[in-house]
């Protein structure tokens, strides 16, 4: 796990949804970290600090989250898009 994902991430995922209150902070900060965990899941990697990632994992950490926030209601939120997915697909670790 990042060691901080309430500062810039949460941010960046504020700016997505276009959020400009504290309110759902919490709720924002779950989707974030199981949008981080589903991405080294699909990547098969161990990310490292949210600075350092490449935009490509950031932006689909941010858009897998503000999905997940969207669909929060209709049952949906735990599909990966096919947006993500491909964001995520030039890092994904293939095994043999």
């Amino acid at each position: 796990m990042p060691t901080e994902l309430s500062g810039q991430p949460l941010d960046e995922l504020k700016q997505w949804l276009a959020i400009s209150t504290s309110g759902e902070d919490a709720l924002l900060l779950r989707l974030l970290e199981s949008a981080w965990q589903m991405c080294q899941t699909f990547t098969r990697t161990v990310l490292g600090e949210w600075a350092v990632l490449d935009p490509a994992l950031r932006h689909g950490i941010v858009r897998l989250a503000a999905h997940q926030y969207r669909e929060r209601d209709n049952g949906e939120a735990g599909a990966l898009p096919a947006a993500v997915a491909a964001l995520w697909q030039p890092f994904r670790t293939l095994r043999l």
